[in-house]
């Protein structure tokens, strides 16, 4: 088997972003993090290129993932009102009252809690569909760093 591994901190594949983790005792408050993301990937051969997969195009994918999180608070669909003021979203988490905040500053989260675990997820089916339009012989990591020390992993 053939890996290839991009560290995320030194290929600013980096973003900052908001959440919240509503049934934590210290999450459920709005916070914000530093975060990175590392991907591995493996095939069972190379290609006739003598890569598993070009390390730029894996970047070129990625980027545009991280840049829809980046400055944004992510919010689940799920927890998101219309305001009555165009332009604004109210926050509810288990129907009570957090915030209000403008759409611009919300990035909407198809998932149901903005974790770690689940960003984790989020960049494999968003960076799945493209790589497999390439290759359908790779199969791939997510590595998300939320601030330094604490990593959640998803991927076979």
């Amino acid at each position: 088997m053939y890996s290839i591994k991009i560290i995320g901190s030194l290929k600013n594949l980096t973003w900052s972003s908001g959440h919240f983790v509503p049934d934590n005792v210290k999450c459920k408050n709005l916070h914000g993090h530093d975060y990175s993301m590392d991907i591995v990937l493996n095939n069972l051969e190379l290609k006739d290129n003598g890569m598993t997969v070009d390390f730029t195009i894996i970047k070129t994918i990625i980027k545009p993932v991280i840049e829809r999180l980046d400055h944004k608070f992510i919010v689940p669909e799920i927890d998101l009102k219309e305001n009555k003021n165009n332009g604004f979203y109210d926050i509810y988490v288990n129907n009570e009252y957090k915030a209000t905040m403008r759409k611009d500053e919300i990035y909407v989260f198809k998932y149901p809690v903005g974790s770690a675990e689940y960003l984790a997820k989020y960049f494999y089916d968003e960076i799945w569909t493209e790589l497999n339009k390439m290759d359908n012989n790779v199969n791939m990591e997510i590595i998300v760093h939320e601030g330094p020390g604490n990593i959640a992993i998803y991927g076979v």
